[in-house]
């Protein structure tokens, strides 16, 4: 008990200096740097969504960008189409996902390995072709521009044209999404997830109902790459249906793995790397996909548990 304590605080105190520092940043740097940490923080939450559903429940899903697209899609419409704020727009990009998630999860969960993969990635491609051909509601190839309106939390106001604003928005709602997830996979809920992961017959000897525990995981990540959508076209003022290709869930596979699967810490430190090697290396590549396949490779053959399994192995 003692020592759940000391990990508790130390972790309290790190957590809430990094919050500082990434609070502080605004005022060290400009405009363009604002919005790119900014889309670091989305990715990153959106990398999280998927560790939960791979690293923590052993679910290898290529349908994350179909939750992240209606996410984006979900504000742009609402707002384009429906005349609704911004913040119940956002609000929904929570809901909608989920229901999509619940959908395919409902059929995907009751496959396995390679099947379960095939199936994921079947239901994003059919999700990227209703989003291209759909022109009349999702605007096509050109996608839809939206206004985005302040958003009123009662004593004070969030307006996303501003940079900074949006900055803090997304800061606080990642910042607040990655303590539920963490108190998610350290409750029983969680430790039925890793159980799974582990070994799925011997869960389900136990007793539990493992597809109903897989589909709970897999709703669950799909709320938060809603979210993560939701902010991305927010930021951006733009929707696409690009957001719904299933490369866009390869991304995150990528961030996860060289970050460390099942640790959430490694999302998080996998997505600023990545994020920022390919950032400064296409200046000096036409293209970085050749260099962060490398660095892919690399990882898996190296150190499959990424970056976190080799610090924790320098900590032993």
């Amino acid at each position: 008990m003692l020592f759940k304590k000391e990990n508790s605080l130390a972790f309290s105190l790190v957590f809430g200096l990094v919050l500082l520092v990434l609070a502080a940043l605004p005022f060290t740097m400009g405009l363009f740097f604002q919005t790119f940490v900014t889309e670091i923080l989305i990715w990153v939450l959106f990398a999280l969504s998927f560790d939960l559903i791979f690293g923590y429940t052993g679910l290898l899903s290529f349908g994350q960008a179909l939750f992240f697209g209606v996410g984006g899609y979900t504000v742009a419409i609402l707002v384009v189409k429906l005349g609704v704020s911004t913040g119940v727009g956002l609000l929904f990009s929570i809901f909608v996902p989920m229901v999509f998630a619940g959908f395919v999860g409902y059929f995907s969960v009751k496959l396995t390995g390679i099947h379960f993969v095939i199936i994921t990635l079947i239901f994003a491609l059919i999700g990227s072709t209703i989003g291209e051909t759909w022109s009349a509601v999702t605007g096509g190839a050109d996608g839809l521009v939206f206004p985005v309106q302040p958003i009123n939390f009662g004593l004070f106001q969030v307006d996303l044209m501003d940079i900074k604003s949006n900055y803090y928005l997304v800061l606080v709602l990642v910042a607040l999404s990655y303590l539920l997830l963490r108190r998610i996979v350290q409750s029983p809920l969680g430790k039925v997830f890793i159980a799974i992961r582990e070994n799925e017959d011997r869960a389900r000897l136990i007793g539990y109902s493992v597809e109903r525990y897989k589909l709970i995981a897999f709703v669950i990540a799909g709320a938060f790459a809603g979210l993560a959508g939701g902010l991305y076209s927010g930021t951006l003022k733009f929707a696409s249906a690009n957001f719904l290709h299933w490369s866009v869930s390869g991304h995150a596979v990528v961030y996860t793995i060289v970050g460390g699967m099942g640790t959430l810490i490694g999302p998080v430190i996998g997505t600023g790397l990545i994020m920022s090697l390919e950032h400064y290396l296409i200046n000096i590549l036409e293209g970085t996909e050749l260099i962060i396949g490398i660095v892919l490779v690399v990882m898996i053959l190296l150190a499959p548990q990424g970056l976190i399994g080799i610090l924790k192995r320098k900590g032993r």
